[in-house]
């Protein structure tokens, strides 16, 4: 008798393995989870912590234990770090005016000495150097000297008119080309207007910096040819609340006369060598109303509008160095015969 035939088994289903994730996926899981654990534990370590510590897996668990705690001092030295870049210096804007040397030996050798003097200030620094050209083949000497002194700089020029014009009114007219500069730009620090025949004082240049408004210094002028010697100066008082030197007045003495002249404000037209200031005050609307110009919209009379401001707010300037700002802080040498 025929043994009807049996079922067919499905050899191919009942034989396969269950279905399971491939172990080279388990294994990169896992190591994206663990690469993401010890970047969040970098991220929540404070930065005086060495990083080779946190790449060890036995120290994991301990290093995000120790991060969990602190988070008083991680928010502390947030803090920190946000106050110390408040804190950071100002910048300091050094104007050189080259009117007084035509000539391009001498004006080479003022702009080297005050190179000098420039490289020995801590940074943030920018010297501007204003020049009169007839052309653009005059700027090159000049521009290439700026290069080789290691100073942050710009140059600036002009171009020269043919009419003789006196050096007073050049300076003033460097001047303001370089408030001008200032005001477009929005630069932001502590303004010193200075010549080539100036010799500064290093004191003087590295407290630039607590100037808020206004700062003074006494000045001496000396005359080679005429051989005499003109110091002016504020009067200071020390605020013993504030702890702050304030000018209370004004003094000039002329060493061919026996007593200084005394005022108690600075005269009308303060010569700018004697003065630094916040560049804020140029773009500051409340002083442009007080005091109104024949043309607000330019810069040709910014000189001046510092002038006024420097008279009017010179019980809110600070004195430099000492209480009784008796230190002669710049020296100019005119060297050249008066016209």
């Amino acid at each position: 008798m025929a043994s009807s035939p049996s079922p067919r088994k499905n050899t191919s289903s009942s034989n396969k393995p269950p279905r399971r994730r491939p172990l080279l996926l388990q294994r990169a899981m896992l190591h994206s989870s663990l690469c993401f654990l010890v970047g969040l534990l970098i991220g929540l370590a404070p930065s005086d912590w060495p990083a080779a510590a946190l790449l060890v897996p036995s120290d994991i668990f301990r290093v995000l234990h120790a991060a969990i705690n602190n988070r008083t001092g991680l928010i502390s030295t947030s803090r920190y770090s946000i106050s110390r870049r408040r804190q950071q210096p100002q910048l300091l804007v050094v104007v050189t005016t080259t009117e007084q040397y035509s000539d391009p030996e001498r004006r080479a050798a003022g702009l080297t000495r005050t190179a000098h003097a420039l490289r020995l200030v801590s940074p943030p620094l920018l010297w501007l150097v204003v020049e009169a050209v007839h052309d653009e083949k005059e700027a090159p000497p000049t521009a290439r000297l700026l290069r080789g002194t290691g100073v942050v700089h710009r140059y600036l020029t002009y171009k020269k008119q043919q009419q003789a014009s006196s050096a007073r009114s050049c300076r003033e007219q460097q001047r303001n080309l370089a408030l001008g500069h200032i005001e477009e730009h929005r630069i932001a620090g502590v303004v010193l207007f200075g010549g080539l025949a100036d010799v500064y004082d290093l004191r003087l240049l590295h407290r630039l910096r607590e100037i808020r408004t206004f700062g003074a210094w006494p000045v001496a002028t000396v005359s080679a040819y005429e051989r005499k010697v003109a110091v002016h100066g504020p009067l200071c008082d020390l605020k013993q609340q504030q702890d702050e030197i304030v000018v209370t007045g004004w003094w000039f003495h002329d060493s061919i006369v026996a007593l200084p002249v005394v005022a108690d404000r600075p005269p009308p037209e303060p010569e700018m060598d004697g003065f630094a200031f916040s560049s804020s005050l140029l773009w500051d609307p409340h002083r442009w109303d007080r005091f109104p110009l024949s043309e607000p919209d330019t810069s040709q009379e910014s000189v001046k509008f510092v002038q006024r401001l420097a008279v009017d707010e010179y019980k809110q300037s600070r004195g430099m160095p000492d209480a009784a700002c008796s230190q002669i802080m710049l020296w100019r040498i005119h060297t050249t015969l008066p016209t």
